[in-house]
């Protein structure tokens, strides 16, 4: 009898799916089961490590290059896992009470794996920090080795924009993240005692309109499953904003999973959060940026009325 967890799809960007990811493996560690993922992601050429296994049987790959999602998704992408595992199951990670159980027989699971504060009590630091170690072909880049040899002597703010801050976006598309003034992080920055002009920003804000400068950086494309396009000689477009959070003295992360990330895995920052305690959508609800509290530590959601994050060590 397989008893096996696959993962039907991958669920937003890198940030997102490191938590798909984290879950898989963690669910793997824990049980001794196989994590089977739909196909590669961006995690295949930044990690050190590729302990879990793409899937191997060709028509079931192909089904879940899919990019389609939602109910009637995921009930024909399970139709071809069941011509193979007849007794697989579809699980709601994000709902279920143990979302690390061994039922006996192949689990599937098309969730984002962010909201559970069942999936994050199953999570060790230590062991994510071990798995996420870096490549070989990161380590080699000149902006690891710059960032590296900076260490612990810098501190940075990361100002969350891009899609978040488009009005015209926001009207269009479902949109769950709110705008997080500026003015908060200076505030946080006088709250902690430290000088404005020593802080350096990272921002997806191609506009100009917050962050001077960043327009002028080239952006590669996205296409699903693999996610960000591959790049020489940076491989890519973000990976030097990611180091420059990992190699932080001091992260002020933003409402976003990316610096979330950053300020776990980093071996040197000390991370303040923003408190998402109300929504206030971009265009939708008006066209105010929200101005929060920070507190010190990586555990607020970045999403408003979602559990900390709380993983073992």
């Amino acid at each position: 009898m397989s008893e096996f967890l696959l993962q039907l799809r991958w669920t937003g960007r890198f940030g997102n799916r490191l938590f798909q990811y984290a879950y898989g493996a963690s669910y793997a560690r824990l049980t001794g089961l196989e994590f089977q993922l739909p196909s590669e992601w961006e995690g295949t050429r930044l990690f050190r490590d590729q302990t879990h296994r793409v899937v191997e049987n060709e028509e079931l790959r192909i089904a879940l290059r899919s990019p389609a999602e939602g109910p009637a998704s995921n009930r024909q992408k399970m139709d071809v896992v069941r011509k193979y595992y007849p007794d697989a199951e579809l699980i709601d990670a994000e709902l279920i009470a143990d979302p690390y159980l061994k039922p006996g027989h192949p689990i599937c699971h098309a969730n984002l794996c962010a909201y559970n504060w069942a999936l994050f009590a199953g999570m060790s630091k230590a062991h994510l920090k071990n798995l996420l170690e870096f490549s070989e072909d990161v380590t080699r880049l000149d902006s690891y080795k710059r960032y590296f040899d900076l260490q612990g002597l810098y501190d940075v703010a990361h100002l969350r924009r891009d899609d978040i801050s488009d009005a015209q976006y926001n009207r269009t598309h479902a949109q769950g993240y709110s705008v997080i003034s500026r003015e908060s992080y200076l505030q946080a920055f006088r709250k902690y005692g430290y000088a404005e002009d020593s802080i350096q920003w990272i921002s997806d804000d191609y506009t100009g309109k917050w962050h001077a400068g960043r327009k002028r950086r080239f952006r590669g494309g996205w296409e699903y499953p693999t996610g960000s396009q591959y790049l020489l000689p940076i491989i890519f477009d973000w990976l030097d904003d990611f180091l420059k959070l990992y190699f932080a003295r001091t992260i002020f992360r933003a409402n976003s999973s990316f610096s979330w990330w950053g300020g776990l895995l980093s071996p040197t920052a000390k991370v303040f959060s923003p408190v998402m305690d109300k929504r206030h959508i971009y265009g939708v609800d008006g066209m105010e940026e929200l101005t929060v509290d920070f507190v010190e530590g990586n555990h607020p959601h970045w999403l408003d009325g979602k559990p900390e994050i709380v993983l073992s060590d």
